[in-house]
């Protein structure tokens, strides 16, 4: 007679743990009360508690895997699906946040020039790190302690350099073990980071335009896909140096494509550009592409987001 019950002495492969970072973007737009125009200008501690409160204070508007729309996120959530791991997001308006968890609608950056930058609101120096260390309290965040205990396999982070400098101190103080199973993905991020979290940098480069192509602004989640389709599923240890052989051997057999040279265009060229398309064209994706691929244009795609909202109120207003 077949046994129905688990075989409790089966060893069990600890999961992964994916974080990535949110994107502006987002799959509804959120009411100005849900953004920093809302709040006073003040010193950070006034801005951060009027923020904490105000969060508190909003509605639910649905699970956060569901909140952010755009490429790289996407990419991030196909890695936490191929890894079975449990998907974390960096947020620079709620913390650090379950991907099921119930959030609301909110519009928040950390980056100047923005509508929804919370810098403009503070008077003082902005001090990211303290703007994040304080959001991870909120009403809405995990603990770094939290995540790491969801497993003791490896914690797969993607970062861009914001966001880098945004949760890298409070990321450092982490206890050794739980640094020695962290690999972070990114570009050009050692400068931002603190020194004992450089080890963690998975060694990625230039090379991965080669495998799995995309933008400046994704390479961190296209590494972090990467990684989990080679080295993350794979049963066995944990161990970093091996992790790290695995990606280099990877990188080696190929030789990274040659970057299209696109001249720079400052904002008000950009901008006519984009009013020039929305005549016959839409989609904010759309026509980004089509001002690189067609007009050879360069432009960083949270830069383009915010001079498409300014195009897009142009022409409203026209």
């Amino acid at each position: 007679m077949a046994n129905d019950r688990p075989n409790e002495d089966i060893p069990r492969e600890p999961a992964t743990v994916v974080v990535t970072i949110c994107a502006l973007r987002k799959k509804a737009r959120p009411p100005l009360a849900a953004t920093p125009v809302s709040l006073p200008i003040g010193s950070q501690q006034i801005i951060q508690n009027a923020w904490i409160e105000k969060i508190r204070a909003l509605p639910p508007g649905g699970p956060a895997g569901a909140l952010y729309a755009g490429r790289g996120f996407g990419l991030a959530t196909q890695a936490a699906k191929i890894a079975d791991a449990q998907l974390y997001i960096l947020s620079a308006g709620l913390g650090l946040v379950a991907a099921e968890r119930q959030v609301p609608l909110y519009g928040l950056t950390v980056s100047s020039g923005y509508a929804e930058s919370v810098a403009a609101r503070i008077s003082s120096e902005f001090d990211v790190g303290a703007w994040f260390s304080s959001l991870l309290s909120g009403p809405h965040s995990d603990q770094w302690t939290d995540v790491f205990g969801q497993s003791s396999g490896r914690v797969l982070i993607a970062l861009t350099r914001p966001y880098a400098e945004m949760v890298g101190k409070s990321l450092s103080e982490l206890d050794p073990q739980a640094l020695a199973r962290l690999r972070i993905f990114g570009a050009s991020l050692e400068p931002a980071l603190p020194v004992a979290l450089r080890p963690s940098l998975v060694p990625y480069d230039d090379r991965l335009d080669a495998i799995l192509p995309g933008t400046r602004a994704d390479f961190s989640q296209r590494a972090l896909l990467h990684f989990a389709r080679l080295v993350a599923i794979n049963r066995g240890s944990y161990d970093r140096d091996a992790d790290y052989a695995a990606v280099e051997a990877a990188m080696s057999a190929v030789t990274p494509p040659e970057r299209a040279r696109r001249p720079r265009r400052n904002d008000a060229e950009i901008v006519q550009l984009i009013l020039a398309r929305l005549h016959t064209q839409s989609g904010i994706a759309r026509i980004l592409r089509a001002l690189r691929d067609e007009e050879g244009v360069a432009c960083e795609q949270s830069r383009f987001s915010r001079l498409y909202r300014t195009a897009m109120e142009q022409k409203e207003a026209a």
